[in-house]
């Protein structure tokens, strides 16, 4: 998939996997968000509130990097070996939200991290080279592992959790 990526293909991913969550979502009846057990104790909502944070990170650290910024990825002390005790700090920072404000967030942060994708010059997204801080990466990973590889992720769950019911 790397070799083939482009603009064009990054943006079509994010908005295909995104309908794609969007159409699991559809099929969850409303009462039905706030039940635990989608993954261990948490609710569709909580999935959502973890989605849309992730998205806003990811949005921030893309406008960080369009001023020339090297951003800062992870909070003072933490390194990527601690991502899941930085998610369950965010779940619980955020579990006592109500529906309507987690569905809110989560529809108004989509538009936000595709927009500042749009903007992205394209050899800036795909040259592993561009940016010192990203050691060979491409920068199209940070947005593809906040956006369509984490909407599957999260899409198989809703999905596993929702057969289930």
């Amino acid at each position: 998939m790397e070799e083939q990526m482009t603009k064009v293909n990054l943006l079509e991913s994010i908005e295909t996997h995104r309908q794609e969550l969007e159409g699991t979502l559809a099929e969850i009846p409303v009462d039905q968000m706030t039940s635990p057990g989608v993954i261990g104790e948490w609710t569709v909502k909580d999935v959502l509130a973890h989605l849309t944070i992730w998205e806003r990170r990811m949005t921030r650290w893309l406008r960080e990097t369009a001023q020339d910024q090297e951003p800062r990825m992870l909070p003072t002390g933490m390194t990527w070996d601690d991502l899941d005790l930085w998610n369950e700090q965010t779940y619980l920072e955020n579990r006592d939200r109500s529906l309507d404000d987690v569905l809110a967030d989560f529809q108004a942060s989509y538009p936000q991290a595709l927009q500042i994708v749009t903007t992205f010059p394209e050899k800036d997204l795909l040259d592993p080279d561009r940016y010192v801080w990203r050691a060979g990466r491409p920068l199209w990973h940070i947005v593809a592992a906040n956006t369509f590889w984490h909407y599957d992720e999260h899409n198989q769950s809703l999905r596993t959790w929702l057969a289930s019911l």
